[in-house]
Order: C-alpha cells, then structure tokens, then sequence
C-alpha cells in the first residue's frame, strides 16, 4: 500500500480539523437549542440576524472544508460537489447575511410576525433536530474517510462500510437535509433533491467502476449490503480483497 503524499495529508488535516470544529459547533448549537426549551423567547432570540458576512464566510468554508474527506477520481466528480457548496453557500447567506426567504414571505403574504414564527420554530425544532441530523452526516463522512484511509487500493467492507455502500454521500445528504430543517429556505428546498439525486447519479457511476475493478468481490458486497438505508441485520460481508 503506497504511502499518502504531503498533499494527502495536508487535506486529510483540514478535512478532520474542519470536521471536528463542525461536530463541536452543532454539539454546542443542540445543548443551546435544548436549553432554551424551558425558557420564553424574546428580543433579539426573535430577530433573523442580518449583515454578518463574516459569519457567512466562516460557516461556510467550515462546512466546505471536509469535502477533503472524498475522494475526487476524475473532474465530472466535482459536479455533485459543486450543488453541495451551492447549497451551503445560500443558506448560510440566508441564516447569517440577508433573510430572503423571511423577507419575501413577510412582504407577499403580509405576515408581520412571520420573522417571530420563524426564529420560534428554528429555536424549539429546527435547531435542535436539524443539528443532530447534520451531525449524524458529519459523523458518516468521517467514519467513511477513516476506512477509505485504512484500507487504501483495497475493497472497503469493514466499519461503516459493513452496513452501507455510499456511506459518505448519504452523510452528504444528511448534513444539507439536517440544515434544511436547522433553517429551511426556498433556494434549500429547491436544490436540496437535485442534490441528493446528484449523489445518486454519482454513486451510480462509482459502483460501475468498481464491478470493473473488483469484479465479483464487489458483485458480492453489493448483493449484501444496502446503498443508502443500512438495515437491521445482514449477511456477512465479504473481507477486503487486493486491488
């Protein structure tokens, strides 16, 4: 197994660090939300913040970050990526920079306190769910890199693998999906299927490669092991083979 070169370990690096700050923050933010439970919400709990750009830019390459994590085989593999950080970028423009989304549903319907409504349901739901839901993604992501890392050139059956195929992408899916619900906005919901069915696509084409690679070793692990809902109990999974 060849050694990773400094530029693998240089992104390896940023994408825990980047990972380990993001697991602390929505470990933080749900502790926060919970607490608030018992509390009533007033004042500024109830303004949509606005105008904080730089927390824009932080967040954003916070969660950005960990795409170190995956690997990228040819250039058509950043196109999924590439939703990914669209996605990312315009809900934390939203969240922290300008609230388009609670702007144009106050303006058009007419609801003066719908800025009240939104910051109520964010703090007593969307918080507290969204940011276990992104962090159980957070947490496959990194699980999916570790035996990636372990196991390099070989067939990855073993940790998380052993109950999915496309560990990774569908912690993808759960980090947009758990702040979809975190801080729900209309270009969210838009992107947020053409996204997952991005990933799809792309597990898609992998799987193709890898019957190419691995031939009926992974024809195996493919017919015991589910793509995106692990289930209860399984079959064995076949050990890693050689490349």
């Amino acid at each position: 197994m060849a050694e990773p070169s400094a530029r693998e370990r240089w992104k390896a690096a940023v994408g825990v660090g980047a990972a380990a700050v993001s697991i602390t923050v929505l470990l933080v933010a749900a502790a926060h939300s919970l607490m608030l439970l018992r509390e009533p919400l007033h004042g500024a709990l109830l303004s949509v913040p606005r105008g904080q750009w730089a927390l824009v830019l932080g967040s954003s390459l916070l969660f950005l970050a960990f795409l170190a994590l995956l690997p990228v085989r040819l250039r058509r593999d950043w196109r999924p990526h590439g939703l990914y950080t669209a996605f990312v970028v315009s809900l934390f423009a939203e969240m922290f920079g300008f609230p388009l989304t609670a702007y144009l549903f106050s303006s058009s319907l007419g609801w003066t306190f719908f800025e009240r409504q939104f910051m109520t349901y964010m703090y007593r739901l969307g918080m507290p769910v969204g940011s276990l839901v992104t962090l159980a993604g957070v947490l496959l992501v990194v699980l999916g890199w570790r035996e990636l890392h372990r196991h390099r050139g070989q067939l990855v059956t073993t940790g998380v693998y052993r109950s999915l195929r496309h560990p990774q992408y569908v912690g993808l899916v759960l980090v947009t999906a758990g702040w979809l619900i975190h801080w729900p906005t209309l270009p969210g919901l838009v992107m947020w299927p053409v996204l997952t069915l991005a990933y799809v696509r792309q597990a898609k084409r992998e799987e193709a490669e890898m019957v190419r690679r691995y031939g009926a070793a992974y024809e195996a692990y493919r017919q015991t092991t589910p793509g995106w809902v692990p289930r209860w109990t399984r079959a064995g999974a076949p050990r890693p083979s050689p490349s």
